[in-house]
């Protein structure tokens, strides 16, 4: 059996051909919807004199990598798989690190979705709406709304919020317990832990996001981190004319590619073959009478 990340020289173009179909996987074979459990709902609140509050956390969420072919071994993940089903609004975390941990809340009354915000506050409102703007925070860190409706956890609609793609800065809050998808695509872990914020300004406005006079605003700042180790994409391999090419998305740049003759040895070494960018990748050329080698990519120290 393969090993995701390895790549077998003598194979090479029975992995030409199929590395491709990887993609192509059953309906059954799709991972479930991205869950919003464990959560953490952050309560947002108007006192009688009208001053917007939402609740703080000290927590860091650790963002999860999309599952897939994923060799915790080498840390290497294989683009070129489709985690979740491309047909579900959810595919747009497929290739990221994503969470949907946090939430906006409002517990002060029960109705059909379990809180209303906006009955809750409904006489102090007088039809208004709270606003929510991503003022600052990183720029590579994307957000989803997901609807949450009585049904539980529906894996719709996945629309576009805070600035992610030329979508609004604003977001007009639905008043209900929202945990919207969080996602950063792998191409930007590029250090451990890396850090990721993004800082919110809530306020009452009108339908059109206008803010209303007569009720204080409040700021936010919501922060994640991305995996322990960067994610180390997996080679893929292709014959160009008489030559070989190995090449892989450049999610980081600290790898060097290795080869050996056999998966189970300990003994990898060095490909000293130049890189060269080729396209959106970064690639080698080989020589393809070469006896059988295995290929993959590690982590500079």
């Amino acid at each position: 059996m393969q090993i995701p990340g390895t790549i077998s020289r003598a194979a090479r173009l029975r992995a030409a051909a199929l590395l491709p179909l990887a993609a192509v996987l059953s309906a059954g074979a799709y991972s479930p919807p991205p869950s919003w459990d464990p959560m953490l709902m952050l309560n947002v609140t108007l006192n009688a004199s009208n001053q917007l509050a939402v609740e703080t956390t000290s927590y860091i969420i650790r963002l999860t990598v999309a599952p897939g072919a994923y060799a915790s071994t080498n840390q290497t993940y294989d683009l070129s798989f489709v985690t979740f089903d491309p047909a579900q609004p959810y595919a747009v975390l497929n290739g990221t690190a994503y969470s949907r941990v946090l939430g906006w809340y409002d517990q002060g009354t029960t109705g059909a979705n379990g809180d209303d915000f906006y009955d809750t506050y409904a006489a102090q409102l007088n039809g208004n709406y709270v606003w929510i703007e991503k003022t600052g925070g990183s720029p590579e860190l994307k957000t989803y709304f997901v609807n949450e409706d009585v049904t539980g956890d529906p894996g719709t609609p996945y629309t576009p919020i805070f600035g992610t793609d030329g979508s609004s800065s604003k977001w007009r809050w639905d008043g209900k317990m929202d945990h919207n998808a969080y996602a950063v695509a792998l191409k930007h872990l590029t250090t451990s832990n890396q850090p990721f914020t993004a800082t919110y300004h809530l306020y009452i406005g009108d339908a059109s996001g206008n803010p209303v006079a007569g009720y204080g605003d409040t700021t936010t700042t919501w922060r994640w981190q991305g995996p322990t180790v960067p994610v180390v994409p997996a080679p893929g391999i292709a014959r160009t004319n008489s030559q070989l090419v190995v090449s892989w998305t450049p999610t980081v740049t600290n790898l060097t590619l290795v080869a050996a003759e056999s998966l189970t040895t300990t003994n990898w070494t060095t490909v000293t073959n130049p890189p060269f960018p080729l396209n959106d990748k970064t690639a080698v050329i080989l020589d393809p009478s070469a006896t059988q080698q295995f290929f993959r990519l590690q982590l500079n120290p």
